[in-house]
């Protein structure tokens, strides 16, 4: 059976001063969703994310650190995660926040002119914080859209977001004879009749922000099984683009009919998908694979651990590849790189996530 992998409260945008807007925030009523939901559906995790960092500073007229304290302590009463979408790259306040707050998920806009300071933060994380504290910080590449995904999701507006686990259950459906069209249909037609029966229940006038359809692995959940079974072939051999653009449309098209939220599209995190570090460590698997399915796949470059030797100018040029993959595809991306002290083949082990080979970004 499927499950949700994350109810998210968007919070509004901000007004008024600090103490005013935290004490608006609907906490409670969303905590009353979640038990709602919980009731009829297993329920992962809950999470708050924040409304643009430097307007919402601007408005309230406080520091950056003060803010993000202020928030996540309040956020984590009712959550377990809580995401900080940023503009701009301070390497060394950034590194002191994700120091303090080892729940506190950032993304950071790619801009040519914040690339040096992303990239000193794609260093000095992993060194100062930890392999797994690389997880919680992203780059965007366009704009963020509003999704419970972390970490590249902001708020634009109040509401609760939705996402969810289920590529093993569309594989149950697939064996069974139905159609992937049919088998995505009735999961997600199911999961907005139990979050629209959760608000009603609740007595919640929160509204629902959408579903976001992406299909996600984590562990077992495998994405990349999901599209072996449909391509009848190892993944990554000839037809897995044709494969995950046919699965994307499907997702498009229903993400359409039913106002979705999100990216609603195939997801490859290398560290959380159990098939996908079979394949890498066979070497079947390379670097320039995943990169080469992102104009398909909103996050080809996602959870890669890759030697912290590597020189900047290497990440230079990826984010410059999926910066030019955004333009072309007119969809927002999002990059996780874990540069960790380890060589290509080696595993390392990255807490929840598992052990995870190591990939030569320029193999």
């Amino acid at each position: 059976m499927y499950k949700f992998r994350a109810a998210t409260y968007h919070a509004p945008p901000a007004s008024g001063n600090l103490d005013s807007y935290l004490s608006r925030l609907k906490l409670e009523e969303f905590n009353r969703v979640a038990k709602e939901l919980t009731a009829k559906k297993e329920v992962w995790s809950l999470r708050v994310v924040s409304p643009p960092v430097e307007e919402t500073l601007r408005i309230l007229d406080v520091r950056l650190d003060e803010y993000v304290e202020s928030f996540y302590e309040k956020a984590m009463q009712a959550a377990s995660y809580v995401a900080f979408p940023l503009e701009n790259v301070d390497s060394n306040k950034l590194i002191g926040l994700m120091s303090s707050f080892d729940r506190a998920y950032f993304s950071v806009t790619y801009r040519e002119e914040n690339v040096e300071k992303i990239c000193e933060v794609l260093r000095r994380v992993p060194e100062q914080v930890g392999w797994v504290a690389a997880s919680r910080f992203a780059v965007a590449f366009g704009e963020r859209p509003v999704t419970p995904y972390f970490p590249v999701t902001l708020s634009t507006r109040e509401g609760l977001s939705l996402s969810l686990l289920y590529p093993n259950h569309l594989t149950e459906k697939l064996n069974t004879g139905l159609t992937l069209a049919d088998a995505l249909r009735s999961v997600a037609l199911e999961a907005y009749k139990l979050a629209y029966t959760a608000l009603d229940s609740s007595g919640s006038q929160l509204p629902l922000l959408g579903v976001d359809l992406s299909l996600s692995p984590w562990g077992s959940e495998s994405v990349a099984a999901l599209l072996e079974r449909i391509l009848s072939m190892t993944l990554f051999s000839p037809g897995t683009f044709t494969v995950i653009r046919w699965v994307n449309e499907h997702l498009h098209a229903l993400a359409r009919s039913l106002y979705a939220t999100g990216f609603n599209e195939v997801m490859l995190p290398l560290a959380e998908d159990d098939r996908l570090k079979e394949l890498a460590a066979v070497g079947h698997l390379k670097f320039r694979d995943l990169l080469a399915a992102t104009p398909a796949c909103v996050t080809g470059v996602d959870m890669v651990p890759i030697p912290s030797s590597t020189e900047e100018a290497i990440l230079r040029w990826i984010m410059r590849d999926l910066e030019e993959v955004r333009r072309l595809k007119g969809k927002p991306l999002g990059m996780r790189l874990l540069l960790v002290d380890a060589e290509p083949g080696d595993e390392v082990d990255l807490g929840m996530f598992g052990k995870t080979p190591v990939l030569d970004p320029v193999l």
